[in-house]
């Protein structure tokens, strides 16, 4: 079977376990979201996205670099930022 993360415990990971705004890129079908989960810790943050019946996702970037734009900041810090994932209409 696939090795899975027991989410009830976290491991020795410092960032893993603790309160703060998670962005996520997940799919559900053939639609693609992204988000942020604030003050959540990773575990609960993939609960949420369980619970809202995400097929697929991936944990993000968390602290001081979280930021969602889009023709503005809607959330984050409105400072420049050294990557991004962009989606862009053809």
């Amino acid at each position: 079977s696939a090795n899975r993360i027991n989410f009830s415990e976290a491991p020795n990971e410092p960032k893993f376990g603790g309160a703060a705004s998670r962005t996520f890129i997940a799919a559900k079908g053939n639609t693609v979201y992204i988000g942020i989960v604030y003050s959540a810790s990773m575990g609960e943050s993939a609960k949420v996205l369980k619970a809202l019946g995400m097929d697929a996702a991936l944990n993000l970037d968390q602290g001081g670099s979280t930021a969602l734009w889009h023709g503005g900041y809607k959330a984050g810090p409105g400072r420049n930022i050294p990557n991004a994932i962009l989606f862009v209409n053809r």
